[in-house]
C-alpha cells in the first residue's frame, strides 16, 4: 500500500531533485568564482559582490531543500492516522457521537439501512466498500486454493 501512495508523491520528489541540482550548480559556481579570484581573473570587489549573491542563493536553496525533505508525504499521514482508525473502527464507532456515527455509516452504506420485521435488509455498500469486499473475497479464495496444493 505504501508503494502505491508513494507514486502520488512524485511532484515533491521531482522538486527535491531539481533543488538538489540547483544546489550543486550553485556550489560549482562558488568554486569557480573562488578559482577565478585565486587566478586573479576577477577583481577582489567583483569577487565579493558575486560571492555574496551566490551565497544568498545557496542559503535559500538549502532551506528550500530542507523544507521539502521534511514535508510528510500525504500517504505517510494517511497510513499513520487513518489506517489505525480503520483497524479499530468498531471501537471508534462505539466511542463516537451521533454525528460521527452517521458519517461512518454514510461512508459504508450507499442507502439507508432499513430493518423490516426484525430481519436484516440487504445492504447496499458504497463503491469503496464494495471494492474492499471484492478484494478480500478474491484474496480469501486464493488463500484457500493455495492451501489445497
Amino acid at each position: 500500500m505504501e508503494k502505491l501512495f508513494e507514486k502520488d508523491d512524485y511532484n515533491r520528489r521531482d522538486e527535491i531533485q531539481r533543488t538538489q541540482k540547483e544546489q550543486e550548480r550553485l556550489e560549482t559556481r562558488k568554486t569557480n568564482l573562488q578559482n577565478d579570484y585565486m587566478d586573479r581573473t576577477i577583481t577582489p570587489q567583483d569577487y565579493h559582490e558575486m560571492k555574496e549573491i551566490v551565497n544568498k542563493e545557496l542559503v535559500l536553496t538549502k532551506n528550500k531543500l530542507i523544507d521539502l525533505q521534511q514535508q510528510t508525504p500525504p500517504f505517510r499521514s494517511y497510513l499513520e492516522k487513518e489506517v489505525p482508525m480503520l483497524e479499530n473502527l468498531v471501537e471508534y464507532y462505539r466511542k463516537s457521537d451521533g454525528a460521527t456515527k452517521k458519517k461512518i455509516l454514510g461512508c459504508i452504506f450507499a442507502e439507508k439501512l432499513i430493518l423490516e420485521k426484525g430481519k436484516d435488509a440487504t445492504p447496499v455498500f458504497t463503491e469503496p466498500v464494495q471494492l474492499i469486499l471484492t478484494i478480500s473475497g478474491v484474496l480469501g479464495s486464493s488463500k484457500k486454493t493455495r492451501g489445497r496444493n
